[in-house]
């Protein structure tokens, strides 16, 4: 089929095309031409249907919806897709790449240091605090771990938690604080219930993702430890209940290849 009997097609029949497609293939059918990538860059319910069908027929595990405010094609790309920094738009490697879902943004090492300031140095900037209470922030020490790469899974902050040393995204502060300052005393109120709410809704939609995350890692741990118990391993037994000890909401697949030990 050529680019004009694609074009052809009807609506309907082009998404249920395209709802067969990774997202991958979609993402490469949006430079074939302006038609298309005005068609699947769309916003619209009808056209983020497309992307999500596509996404959970990928990736079947992933069945969570994105954060408020963040599209199915910017959820992809962030998720699985991206490889680019943010910032400095080159390409990271794994070791370097950091993906930021309270920030929507996935960026290297050297781009984070540079764009985001501390709850510390932002109070001392004159940000009120009541303003940085209702903005997400990560904790910086979490993610210099060192054993981040393997345990990454145990050390993420913990959604609605600020953490020990906790960091904004500098310019999503600043436009916060001028969108604030615009305001009277009543629309401030309100518009840091606002704010609140949304970091609330964000916070949970993290918390989903980090517990799939956390939990496919755990499995694949217990699954290598597994193996080593059936050869009358002790430790690793032993190592699979200390897991099991630290997160006790593991799925019932995970349930059952502890018993097997």
């Amino acid at each position: 089929m050529n680019n004009n009997s694609l074009l052809s097609l009807t609506s309907e029949i082009l998404a249920e095309i395209c709802e067969n497609l990774s997202p991958k293939d979609l993402y490469t059918l949006t430079i074939v031409c302006k038609k298309l990538r005005h068609f699947l860059w769309a916003t619209s319910g009808f056209t983020q249907q497309i992307w999500r069908k596509s996404r959970v027929l990928m990736y079947s595990q992933d069945s969570i919806s994105p954060p408020t405010g963040m599209c199915e094609q910017q959820y992809i790309w962030l998720k699985e897709l991206g490889n680019l920094c943010h910032v400095c738009r080159t390409q990271v490697d794994k070791s370097d790449k950091h993906l930021f879902w309270e920030f929507k943004r996935l960026c290297c090492k050297p781009c984070l240091s540079n764009k985001t300031t501390s709850f510390e140095d932002l109070l001392q900037k004159n940000i009120p605090e009541r303003l940085l209470y209702c903005l997400p922030c990560v904790d910086i020490d979490n993610i210099d771990n060192p054993s981040k790469e393997i345990f990454e899974a145990f050390l993420v902050t913990l959604p609605g938690i600020r953490g020990q040393n906790p960091h904004y995204w500098t310019s999503d502060v600043y436009e916060a604080y001028r969108e604030f300052n615009a305001l009277n005393d009543n629309e401030r109120e309100e518009w840091v219930k606002k704010k609140r709410a949304e970091v609330e809704e964000l916070n949970r939609i993290i918390s989903e993702i980090e517990d799939k995350r956390r939990t496919e890692l755990i499995t694949s741990l217990m699954s290598q430890i597994i193996f080593l118990g059936k050869y009358n391993n002790p430790d690793a037994v032993r190592a699979c209940r200390e897991l099991w000890e630290l997160n006790r909401s593991l799925t019932s697949q995970v349930a059952n290849l502890l018993l097997r030990c």
